[in-house]
């Protein structure tokens, strides 16, 4: 991963386990674990980022792809629509149409790594 990247994906990895503890494993709720691309941007300190967050969230996806992770990039989402943009179909193990099942399998894993190593 690109060191953009894992800035970023740390400040999700952080984000994740700060969300995800308090939510109930049968049937947690997506809203309050979401995180806004420019709030996720100035967590990792790279505000200048936000416009082209998408690259950096794909290269996430495809390290949680192939770790066999759900995809942490799915609590990364516009502020507005409250949904990831349209670049989420084309990351690895991402489908628009299942978003909101990929961002329940996300809230619910508990196998994320604390650190990026």
């Amino acid at each position: 991963m690109s060191p953009e990247a894992q800035k970023l994906a740390q400040a999700l990895l952080d984000h994740h386990r700060k969300v995800s503890q308090p939510q109930s494993k049968a049937s947690p709720s997506v809203e309050p674990c979401l995180i806004a691309y420019g709030d996720l941007c100035e967590r990792a300190g790279l505000s200048h980022l936000k416009p082209n967050i998408g690259r950096f969230l794909r290269e996430i996806a495809q390290w949680c792809h192939d770790n066999s992770w759900p995809p942490l990039n799915a609590l990364a989402v516009n502020h507005d629509s409250r949904r990831p943009g349209h670049g989420y179909d084309s990351a690895p193990g991402c489908s628009l149409a299942r978003w909101k099942d990929e961002a329940t399998a996300c809230i619910k894993f508990a196998d994320y790594p604390a650190l990026i190593a």
